[in-house]
């Protein structure tokens, strides 16, 4: 059977190999107990079920020239993100409306959409963070997924996870955080800088007049 969250593992890692560590984190984990891998298992689903979700992307160092921000809302059903990007220096950060889906990215320009070339292949994780249905938890456990501890986050308790690997190598780096009811808080690829995905309790915008679904894949 196919392990879903390791293919979202191997997603992050076709964009960046990365390795780091946190305070309170351990850098090789420990194996999954059944409550965790009961709880990682449902993780996917309940993106899903949540409906649509504000999503805040951040892509390399701040002061990097090629660093890229994210305010966007995610419609995980209907496969299609929309919002603003900030690209550049956050200093010098230039904002422009955009949206995206698994084969496109389009930005508006007097008031019409423009489709792009290809996505960014970075952005194509936000579509893997949401399943149909929930992964098969013994397979989890079996897996080399990892719980890597607890930290403190705004007050927020939270369980950070290495995903499996997709051969069981041991080489994967991106990491879940769940709160303490299990809802997947962050997504990012083994640090604090190149790819970070938060999860906010922000309300959803609209999506925007024009913007058809159909456009949104090419």
């Amino acid at each position: 059977m196919r392990r879903m969250l390791a293919a979202v593992a191997a997603v992050a890692a076709s964009v960046l190999l990365l390795t780091g560590c946190q305070a309170g984190l351990s850098d090789e984990g420990e194996p999954l107990t059944v409550a965790q891998s009961e709880m990682l298992a449902q993780t996917r689903f309940q993106v899903a079920s949540r409906g649509d979700v504000v999503l805040h992307i951040s892509m390399l160092a701040d002061d990097d020239v090629d660093h890229r921000e994210y305010e966007v809302t995610l419609d995980p059903v209907d496969h299609v993100a929309w919002g603003a990007m900030l690209r550049g220096p956050s200093s010098l950060a230039v904002e422009e409306t955009v949206a995206f889906s698994p084969t496109a990215f389009l930005r508006q320009v007097d008031g019409q959409w423009q489709t792009e070339a290809v996505l960014d292949p970075a952005l194509s994780v936000v579509f893997a963070l949401a399943a149909d249905r929930p992964e098969n938890a013994q397979l989890l456990r079996q897996s080399d997924a990892r719980h890597l501890g607890e930290v403190d986050v705004d007050g927020e308790q939270q369980q950070v996870f290495r995903l499996p690997s997709v051969d069981g190598g041991g080489d994967a780096v991106t990491r879940l955080w769940l709160d303490g009811d299990g809802r997947l808080r962050r997504m990012d690829a083994g640090d604090d800088e190149r790819l970070v995905i938060l999860l906010t309790d922000d309300v959803p915008l609209p999506r925007p007049a024009g913007l058809e679904l159909g456009d949104a894949d090419g």
